[in-house]
């Protein structure tokens, strides 16, 4: 299985990407989500598969959330994210 996505550099916080499932739009994310992210900038098409590689994300992980929710969010090591809308919580 094979999934084509975009990442995203985020504006507001250092070294997190978003990874996000073709056809998809940031405009299909949750509210929440986008205004703790920012402004959001393409930068790096890839085709996954269970056999890639990342630098700081495990691919299978990536591939679950791709299915799952259409995008995955890659933060720093140790560092998470937390929405001010009650009930949604956003971490890696």
């Amino acid at each position: 299985m094979k999934i084509k996505c975009e990442v995203y550099r985020c504006s507001k916080k250092a070294d997190t990407y978003l990874y996000l499932k073709a056809g998809m739009q940031t405009e299909d994310l949750p509210d929440g989500l986008k205004a703790l992210l920012g402004d959001l900038s393409q930068f790096l098409d890839l085709k996954l598969s269970q056999s890639s590689t990342l630098a700081q994300a495990n691919v299978d992980d990536v591939l679950s959330a791709l299915l799952e929710q259409g995008y995955f969010l890659q933060m720093p090591p140790g560092e998470r994210l937390k929405s001010s809308v009650p009930g949604s919580a956003y971490i890696q």
